[in-house]
């Protein structure tokens, strides 16, 4: 399968700034709007990749930037602002992840990646085997690869959606994760490699 060849197209239109930093840890109302529509889908989409709820994504959004009002101060710059709002929204997203599981509810991944007003485009997906190079997600191929994707490990999966669907690059994924770059990289590869042997059979031809 290779790699998600498609992924969301960022919409940052301008470079973060120290400025910016200080008017939002002056409690500039302005600057916090700023960053709140620059990144709400972005924080969004990642928490509905996650959790495949949108009332449960909803509210991580709501979470992420009500941490970011309160704990602006705790932002020293050390990474992007992008990436401390990714790893905040991961953060929550992965508690409400042990939450549910911890009462075995089912849960099936969002693959809802289309929203040209996001500046998102359509997932698309390749075969290392024999076969057309891109193939359409009949509902019966979507479902598998929910459930593939349902069978990987949290950290995974994240890595794997943050890499693949988000093209953030490994760095960022490390910064997020707070794992080695070297931790990052192993958990894509055994991911895409988990999806690809569940997604033979549709490669092959013999699940169509």
């Amino acid at each position: 399968m290779g790699e998600f060849t498609n992924s969301i197209a960022s919409r940052v239109g301008f470079h973060e700034t120290e400025d910016l930093v200080v008017r939002l840890k002056e409690g500039d109302e302005i600057a916090f709007e700023e960053v709140f529509q620059l990144y709400k889908d972005l924080v969004y989409n990642l928490a509905l990749h996650m959790l495949a709820d949108k009332s449960e994504a909803m509210d991580v959004t709501q979470e992420v930037f009500l941490t970011l009002h309160r704990k602006i101060h705790q932002f020293r710059g050390e990474s992007s602002l992008k990436t401390w709002l990714y790893r905040v929204a991961l953060n929550q997203a992965s508690n409400r992840n042990r939450w549910w599981n911890r009462r075995r509810r089912s849960r099936t991944i969002s693959l809802n990646l289309t929203n040209p007003e996001n500046g998102e485009r359509e997932l698309e997906l390749t075969s290392d085997g024999v076969g057309p190079d891109r193939q359409m997600l009949s509902s019966e191929f979507r479902q598998a690869l929910r459930d593939g994707l349902d069978q990987l490990t949290f950290e995974q999966r994240a890595a794997v959606m943050m890499r693949d669907v988000h093209a953030l690059s490994y760095e960022e994924i490390s910064s997020v994760q707070d794992v080695h770059v070297g931790t990052v990289k192993s958990r894509i590869s055994r991911g895409r490699n988990q999806l690809r042997a569940h997604l033979k059979p549709y490669w092959e031809g013999k699940a169509l």
